[in-house]
């Protein structure tokens, strides 16, 4: 979904940046691409902002990213415009320019930039988080038919599912297919009851060979709750909740087994 919308997303910059290649345009025909560019601009965030509000109630995933996550590109931002900053002040001096007209004359160079900074902003605020969060809720939306499923099945207090094992990248770059897989385990109280629980999962390949394994300390989960499976460094890091995995492997997982104990939380 990712290669679809942050194309789209990058359409207004692209048709500007077009208009800004003719030196000769005469301000009005600038303006005239700057408007349409908002419009599709408009349209676009207006989209992702709405699907955005769409996760928010259906699945409780924040609108926005982390604090931390947005400040960080905020310095990305700032540390491309300060650069900028220093060169066309460097050129100035080398080339004995008066400060103010050496900005004067990178003006539509800084115009560039910010529009390219307020793009990144807004497809990594808005426009990529909807791609994340589809993957995520997909992943959701199956491992509730399955644990319902197991549900009908079994009369354990507690199943589990492996609802995800894919490699999360934009690009089919040979540094992407040799990324890590991140691997999404749902857990679910089946009890009416508030149980508390200690699990053991271990990972399996295609080839049956355990790849890794995970072990957790004394955990709560509610009655008839069902809740991703999170080590306590993916839950205490400042990270949005659509990022969060229960483990990253170098293959494919594809089988998992569990072990557990439980007691009554009261």
């Amino acid at each position: 979904m990712a290669f679809l919308i942050i194309p789209i997303a990058t359409i207004p910059f692209l048709i500007y940046m077009f208009a800004l290649m003719d030196h000769h345009r005469h301000y009005r025909v600038l303006l005239r691409y700057a408007l349409i560019s908002a419009g599709i601009w408009a349209v676009i965030f207006s989209v992702t902002v709405i699907v955005n509000l769409h996760y928010l109630e259906e699945y409780g995933f924040p609108l926005l990213p982390t604090g931390s996550e947005i400040k960080i590109m905020s310095m990305v931002c700032g540390l491309l415009l300060g650069i900028i900053m220093l060169i066309v002040i460097l050129m100035g001096i080398f080339s004995r320019t008066p400060f103010l007209q050496s900005i004067l004359q990178s003006s539509p160079i800084f115009i560039v930039i910010s529009l390219l900074c307020l793009t990144m902003m807004m497809i990594f605020i808005f426009v990529l988080p909807v791609a994340e969060k589809s993957t995520y809720a997909t992943a959701m939306k199956r491992a509730d038919k399955a644990l319902s499923d197991m549900d009908s099945q079994t009369d354990q207090p507690i199943g589990m599912t492996l609802s995800m094992s894919q490699q999360i990248c934009y690009s089919n770059s040979s540094s992407c297919r040799e990324s890590d897989y991140s691997n999404l385990v749902f857990m679910r109280n089946f009890e009416d009851r508030d149980l508390l629980v200690q699990v053991q999962i271990a990972f399996y390949d295609s080839s049956g060979n355990v790849m890794d394994t995970i072990e957790t300390g004394t955990m709560s989960i509610g009655a008839n709750q069902t809740i991703p499976f999170l080590p306590q460094s993916e839950t205490t890091r400042d990270k949005s909740l659509w990022k969060r995995f229960t483990i990253d492997t170098d293959e494919r997982t594809a089988n998992i087994q569990y072990r557990y104990r439980y007691k009554d939380a009261n």
